[in-house]
């Protein structure tokens, strides 16, 4: 057997879902690791620094200076990066906080929040804690990716796949196909009469999700994941980011509702009516992909 291939892993502002899908692969897990070696991984050892690698992963997005500091080591320290992960690749759930500025996500998580035990109601410090960056980005906006592995979590056949054809000095491509293309449910009629909350409703085991009312994302998000989620009734969440091409995720997904509510054949179809029907509709549209898609702030209007 000849030497491993050296491989460093660290995570950044995730939730160790990532990981859990890397040990997902079970057995299929085996011959991977013949063929690598786990230099720097400090979800499973304690080695301080990441030493020079042919590959590196790194799962989360970039919140604070720590963040940074440990992606910058990580892509000097590698010839191969790779982003793992919808909060690597795009932002992910955290970057729905890019909608508030700084202070106002600070005083929310540390002194109003009920939950929060506060009485000085100060925002705690100590000198030597990491910076907290205005906005939490993805690590592309930063370094150079040289190979995406979306998804929350992402599917562990994926992982699988990449690194082995990263050892075999093939490209890993992602697909080019949507979720819906994947999906097995019965497409017909594109008319929505009115959006229905995933607990409404009796769901068709057969009919598209979307006819059926059901915000689900598989149009406008990248397939590869063989539409796990319609295909037990549930609909897209959108955690493989946009699909090929497309220019963003939300705002295909806002297109697609404007069309099957009859917009493209009835120009005076009542929007207004449209919206208010829509529940959360920077989760549903943005839910993994606010801090690269068009819409970056809310707009505040100040009252005098």
């Amino acid at each position: 057997m000849g030497e491993k291939v050296k491989v460093i892993e660290s995570w950044l502002a995730a939730c160790a879902g990532c990981e859990i899908s890397v040990l997902d692969l079970h057995e299929a897990l085996l011959p991977v690791l013949e063929k690598i070696e786990f230099a720097y991984i400090p979800v499973l050892m304690d080695v301080k620094h990441p030493p020079k690698a042919t590959v590196g992963i790194v799962s989360g997005g970039v919140r604070n200076s720590d963040n940074l500091h440990e992606l910058l080591e990580i892509r000097k320290n590698c010839d191969i990066l790779i982003a793992l992960g919808s909060c690597a690749c795009f932002g992910g759930n955290p970057g729905l906080a890019n909608l508030y500025d700084l202070n106002s996500v600070m005083e929310e998580v540390y002194v109003t929040t009920k939950s929060t035990k506060n009485e000085i109601g100060k925002l705690p410090y100590m000198d030597g804690l990491p910076t907290i960056l205005p906005d939490l980005r993805p690590v592309g906006d930063y370094v150079k990716v040289d190979v995406m592995i979306p998804g929350c979590g992402p599917n562990p056949a994926m992982i699988g796949a990449a690194v082995m054809s990263l050892l075999g000095g093939a490209p890993y491509e992602l697909s080019k196909k949507s979720v819906c293309d994947e999906c097995p449910r019965e497409k017909s009629e594109r008319n929505i009469k009115k959006v229905l909350r995933p607990f409404e409703g009796t769901v068709d085991p057969k009919k598209c999700l979307f006819e059926q009312g059901y915000l689900c994302s598989g149009s406008a998000t990248r397939g590869g994941c063989g539409a796990r989620c319609p295909s037990a009734g549930a609909a897209c969440r959108g955690c493989f980011g946009p699909c090929e091409n497309s220019p963003e995720q939300g705002a295909a997904m806002i297109s697609a509702v404007a069309s099957c509510y009859g917009l493209d054949e009835d120009p005076t179809v009542d929007l207004d009516k449209m919206v208010e029907n829509i529940y959360d509709p920077i989760g549903n549209f943005y839910k993994y992909t606010l801090p690269v898609s068009f819409l970056t702030k809310r707009a505040v209007e100040k009252v005098k």
